[in-house]
């Protein structure tokens, strides 16, 4: 199954529904990337809107990772990089529960969902490494060698500086795991649609134990967005009314 897809045009990711055949618990499952054109994040949170649970990555403001890279890419003139933002879902505005595995990995968060100190530190080192690594490549699409197709059987290695277990999987993956058995094992027979937005290399993962572990199958009708696109005119992105999917 195919989850995110990098083309000539741009990069874009999907979204997939897992039920079981006798109905009760769905799985909305959304993998994303940390920079794209708002209304990438925007579309995202309208989907959100009708889940009654999110399982989200980190903390519940924006990121500093994105941030850095989508500078960078306006710095050097990437051609993917005209009014490319940071990721930056406001899960608060859901009123819905919001689990963050992970969150203890993420620096604390601030009022009015700023991004904490430490973050800003990371965009300030971050940002110039990567504007010169796409300086020297002399490419105008260098997101095209960073990112890829991502499909349910894509094995990713821990990331950087993740603690890795003896069953080979880094922390932050192992608590995203335990979090959907838990929810799984609680709410199974309940009609309700929770939703697990976390960046494109955890969701293989995710994916394999919705179906070979807890017997979940991709529902017809998988939607995509376009996170990142080359040449479509910044007018055919904005979304004109609230609600304008079809979800």
């Amino acid at each position: 199954m195919l989850l995110a897809e990098m083309s000539v045009t741009g990069y874009r990711t999907s979204v997939t529904v897992f039920e079981q055949p006798g109905g009760g618990l769905r799985w909305v499952v959304i993998p994303t990337i940390h920079m794209g054109h708002p209304d990438y994040y925007w579309a995202i949170w309208q989907r959100l809107r009708s889940c009654q649970a999110v399982v989200a990555e980190q903390y519940d403001g924006p990121s500093s990772t994105g941030y850095a890279y989508a500078t960078a890419m306006r710095i050097t003139g990437q051609r993917a990089g005209r009014d490319l933002v940071h990721q930056d879902i406001d899960y608060s505005t859901l009123d819905v529960p919001i689990i963050f595995p992970d969150a203890h990995t993420a620096p604390a968060p601030v009022a009015e969902r700023r991004m904490p100190a430490v973050g800003w530190v990371d965009v300030a080192v971050v940002t110039p490494i990567v504007a010169i690594q796409m300086a020297v490549s002399g490419r105008d699409d260098w997101i095209a060698d960073r990112v890829g197709d991502i499909h349910d059987t894509t094995v990713f290695g821990p990331a950087p500086f993740d603690v890795t277990g003896p069953d080979g999987l880094g922390e932050r993956d192992r608590l995203l795991l335990g979090v959907i058995r838990e929810i799984h094992g609680e709410f199974v027979a309940e009609d309700m649609e929770v939703a697990v937005v976390f960046g494109g290399m955890h969701i293989p993962l995710v994916v394999r134990v919705l179906t070979r572990e807890l017997g979940y199958r991709a529902a017809p009708g998988q939607r995509w967005l376009t996170a990142i696109d080359y040449d479509e005119p910044p007018y055919m992105r904005k979304p004109t009314l609230d609600g304008w999917m079809d979800w």
